[in-house]
């Protein structure tokens, strides 16, 4: 017997990460040492494998280097009497969940933001996902030490999709 009422708060396709499911190319721009002055970037490419658990309240990324090593993910939950999403980086240099941002999407644009300290000062930190079509999505992040005044982007990745979306548990079920 299903639960009408818990499935009717489940992420919606607009407001979800499922357009994530699948496997990804990713070119990621990354600066060397943010909010010290020093504008030097890094640039590389990689890849990216995600997936949804739990009927979509759940979307689980793992990103890789050129030579297929792991080196962070992250996971998104779905707070459902909120309809915001927590997303959460993990380093695989260190294995620890780090502060949540929080956001939704609106349209094809999702904003996240967390209160951060940087150098023993408050920061805020905001994420942004745009959803240029089914097989491009962009990912920035930005942050600053004026409460939202200026931004410094300290991270740009373009992700392309290598094949189809990846099936989650229970849509394989339904197969």
């Amino acid at each position: 017997m299903t639960n009408n009422s818990v499935n009717a708060s489940l992420p919606s396709e607009a407001e979800g990460f499922s357009f994530l499911n699948g496997d990804w190319r990713v070119q990621h721009k990354k600066m060397k040492a943010p909010l010290t002055g020093n504008l030097e970037w890094s640039e590389f490419d990689g890849s990216a494998a995600f997936f949804s658990l739990l009927d979509g309240l759940v979307s689980v990324e793992e990103l890789r280097d050129a030579d297929g090593l792991p080196f962070g993910g992250a996971m998104r939950t779905f707070d459902r009497e909120r309809r915001v999403w927590l997303d959460v980086w993990v380093s695989a240099s260190n294995g620890v969940l780090q502060v949540p941002v929080e956001g939704r999407f609106e349209g094809d644009t999702g904003t996240f933001i967390s209160q951060e300290a940087f150098e023993g000062k408050a920061i805020l930190v905001r994420g942004i996902w745009r959803r240029i079509s089914s097989n491009e999505v962009t990912w920035e992040q930005a942050a600053t030490l004026d409460d939202g005044e200026t931004w410094e982007t300290n991270w740009q990745m373009r992700f392309d999709r290598i094949n189809e979306k990846t099936l989650s548990p229970k849509s394989r079920e339904a197969q």
